[in-house]
Formats: C-alpha cells, sequence, structure tokens
C-alpha cells in the first residue's frame, strides 16, 4: 500500500500543484504560532511543551486516524496515506521557482533569474553573475527536494505512515520559523526545534547522500562526500550536496559559509552542529563550476534517486506479496 501511496500522491501533485496559501499551509502556521505564544515561557519545559504541541500533536492525529481508517476498510486507510503526502510530499511545493530561474537563464535574462531567486530565498543577487545564480539556485533546488521529498518519503515508509510524514515536515517548518530573523520563540525552544529536526534529517539526509552516488558518479560522489561535506556547517546539507556535487561532477559551496534566512525554510542551517573544517581538505571543491546547462543535469539526478527508492519499495512491496 505504501508504494500506491506515494506513486497517487506524486501524480496528483503533479496535476494539481499544492498552493502555497492552502488552508492546511495556514492551519501550520496557526498551531505553530499557538504553540509558541501560549507554551513558550522562556524555560526548557516550556519550549519542549510548545515543540509537542506543533510537532507531535499533528502527527499523533495523523495516526490515529490512520488507525481508525485501518479498522473500518484498508481503502480508507489509502485514501488517508493519500492526502497525508499530497500535503506533505511533492516537487511543485518549490520546482516552479526553479523552473522559472532556468528559463530565464536559458533566455539570458540574468537580471529576471536574479529577481526570481531573492523573491524565492531573500538573498541579495544584485552582484551575482549567471553562474552564481546557478550555483545558489542548485543547492537551495536540492536541499528543497530533501525536505519536501526524499526525507518525507523516508520518514512516510516507517511504521508510523502518515504520521511520520506529518512528524518530518512539522519538525522542518517549526525549526525554520522559530531559528528566523525577528521569531520571538525563546533560545531554548530555538535550539531544540534546530537539534530534533537536524536528528531526524539525520539518516535521511545520508541515505540521500547514497542514493545520489548510485544513480550518478559513484566515485567522485563518494570522494566529495567524504572530504568536502565538513564546508558546510550543517553537516546533513553537507552530506546531500557534496555527494551531488560529485555524482554531477561540479563545484558547489555557494551556501556552505553563510546560510540564508527564511521563515519556513533552511536559513536555521548554520544554528546547529558547526564543524570546523579538517587540516585535510581544500577551501574549495574541484569539479567545474555550475553553469545554466547543469541544471538539467541535476533535475535528472533527484529525479533518478526518486525513481531508485520507487524501484526497492516495488521491489520490497512485491516480495511481500509473493511470500
Amino acid at each position: 500500500m505504501a508504494f500506491f501511496s506515494v506513486l497517487l500522491s506524486l501524480l496528483l501533485e503533479q496535476i494539481k500543484p499544492l498552493g502555497r496559501l492552502s488552508v492546511v499551509y495556514a492551519a501550520r502556521k496557526s498551531l505553530a504560532d499557538f504553540a509558541a505564544r501560549n507554551f513558550d515561557a522562556g524555560e526548557r519545559r516550556h519550549g519542549l511543551a510548545a515543540w509537542f504541541i506543533a510537532v507531535l500533536l499533528p502527527a499523533l492525529v495523523a495516526l490515529l486516524v490512520y488507525w481508525g481508517a485501518l479498522r473500518v476498510n484498508v481503502l480508507l486507510a489509502f485514501a488517508w496515506n493519500v492526502v497525508v503526502l499530497y500535503f506533505t510530499l511533492g516537487f511543485r511545493q518549490f520546482s516552479h521557482y526553479f523552473t522559472d530561474i532556468s528559463d530565464a537563464l536559458s533566455h539570458g535574462d540574468v537580471p529576471g533569474a536574479r529577481a526570481i531567486l531573492k523573491q524565492w530565498k531573500a538573498l541579495d543577487t544584485v552582484e551575482m553573475s549567471a553562474d552564481d545564480v546557478t550555483q545558489q539556485t542548485i543547492e537551495h533546488a536540492l536541499v528543497a527536494a530533501q525536505r519536501y521529498v526524499l526525507g518525507v518519503f523516508f520518514w512516510f515508509l516507517l511504521p508510523l505512515g502518515p504520521a511520520g510524514a506529518v512528524l518530518y515536515r512539522m519538525s522542518e517548518y517549526t525549526a525554520g520559523k522559530w531559528s528566523a530573523s525577528g521569531s520571538d520563540a525563546s533560545p531554548w525552544l530555538r535550539d531544540f526545534a534546530c537539534k530534533a529536526f537536524h536528528v531526524l534529517d539525520w539518516l535521511p539526509a545520508r541515505l540521500t547522500a547514497a542514493g545520489y552516488a548510485v544513480v550518478g558518479n559513484f566515485e567522485e560522489a563518494v570522494d566529495m562526500w567524504r572530504n568536502y561535506a565538513r564546508l558546510w556547517p550543517d553537516s546533513n546539507t553537507g552530506a546531500m550536496l557534496a555527494s551531488a556535487a560529485g555524482a554531477v561532477g561540479i563545484r558547489l559551496g555557494a551556501t556552505a559559509q553563510k546560510a540564508s534566512v527564511e521563515p519556513g525554510e533552511q536559513g536555521w542551517a548554520s544554528a546547529i552542529d558547526v564543524e570546523l573544517q579538517g587540516p585535510g581538505l581544500a577551501p574549495e571543491m574541484p569539479g567545474d563550476s555550475p553553469t545554466p546547462a547543469h541544471l538539467r543535469s541535476v533535475v535528472g539526478l533527484v529525479w533518478r534517486s526518486v525513481l531508485l527508492w520507487m524501484l526497492l519499495l516495488a521491489v520490497v512491496t512485491i516480495t511481500m506479496w509473493v511470500s
């Protein structure tokens, strides 16, 4: 059932993308605001309570609904899986920015590409060249693919099912929201939310990095992962981006020293898991400087990785049916 749930949700998301102003997104924001406003009083136990309300409560609701649906009818549980995945998993939740930037660069419209990137990630893009915009776009798109697709995929396949998908997405969202500039969250809540998501994303990020190595240039991906992942302050992000860079044969690192700050996104990465660069590491990755032509290569890499995990899931599903 898991295979067909993921497949159908991806197809539905391609046909009918979820709007950024959807009721579900509004409810997510309201719940996070309610938890921080009413439970975060600055002490450890208060921050923990706020995180539990904003993250674990919706995950628990998703699990209880799934169990109830499963007791009534397996098709009802399948439908609930698809609904949850539709709102938590999908390329179209971020890919329109990537596509618009790619189209602008392919037509030589560098100012237009800068404007779209600024709208997406709130970056200062005034002095960026076409190659700079390309590198920033690739790195942010790879991280978004992990947050919106591959990480959700992993947590959904665990016994928690739809609750795992909700847990991962809400943890990512609250970590970004409470650590963004201007947030009223207490330091303890910010720190705990970031560390909690880092733990939840630790294994999925490394499975994603391994997937990129399998479907790309394996030797280069492993080499980059081993030697250059520490260029990024967040080891999860570093593992993914370094492996992807080696798999495609390009040089990344635009977001290595400084992460952008945007509510609900990856701007909080620099707040956790800071690792100093080892003595044997070069300050800059080897490889070709990314050009607009590499954008398609990166898209192909991500899609091949998704297909790899879908294939493995299909094999497991068929094996269970046969046995």
